[in-house]
């Protein structure tokens, strides 16, 4: 996995996909593990034994809020919106032993989803309104946690 990230969305979503995919695959019977070194840094060592090696490189995330409303009643609001979160991944399989690749999946998933925006509070003198934006980075999570079954699901099934 690689540590060029623009955000720390992008992170997440890149952790979470490398550790679900080593989940997935030891819920389908594999001895899968974590070498903690890129491809790179792999074809120039000698290399762990193991039958595949799988790179995950991510190649896109994205959270888009496509539209919202608020209504409010007394001394609260509530803020909805459509946020659509898409993440893509490329999934590389080599050989264990000479380390030519064998297979290449480019794996998608795109949520979208109403969730709540945001809280607002108060009364006649004073207003606050907090974002609550857990909520969206969730739709994140679980574009990733789909790439990383498919990506199992696709590996296993070789």
């Amino acid at each position: 996995m690689s540590d060029n990230f623009t955000h720390g969305a992008e992170q997440t979503v890149a952790k979470t996909v490398q550790t679900d995919v080593r989940r997935e695959l030891r819920a389908r019977g594999f001895d899968a593990f974590d070498t903690r070194l890129t491809f790179e840094e792999l074809s120039r060592r000698s290399t762990p034994a193991a039958d595949f090696f799988v790179e995950i490189v991510s190649s896109h995330t994205m959270n888009n809020p496509r539209g919202g409303a608020a209504i409010g009643a007394g001394d609260i609001a509530v803020e909805v919106g459509i946020v659509t979160a898409a993440v893509a991944a490329e999934v590389r399989v080599y050989d264990g032993r000479t380390l030519n690749q064998i297979a290449r999946y480019d794996l998608h998933k795109k949520n979208t989803a109403v969730v709540p925006m945001g809280i607002g509070f108060g009364g006649r003198s004073l207003w606050a309104f907090i974002a609550i934006p857990f909520v969206e980075y969730s739709q994140y999570r679980a574009a990733a946690h789909d790439v990383a079954r498919q990506a199992a699901e696709r590996i296993a099934g070789r």
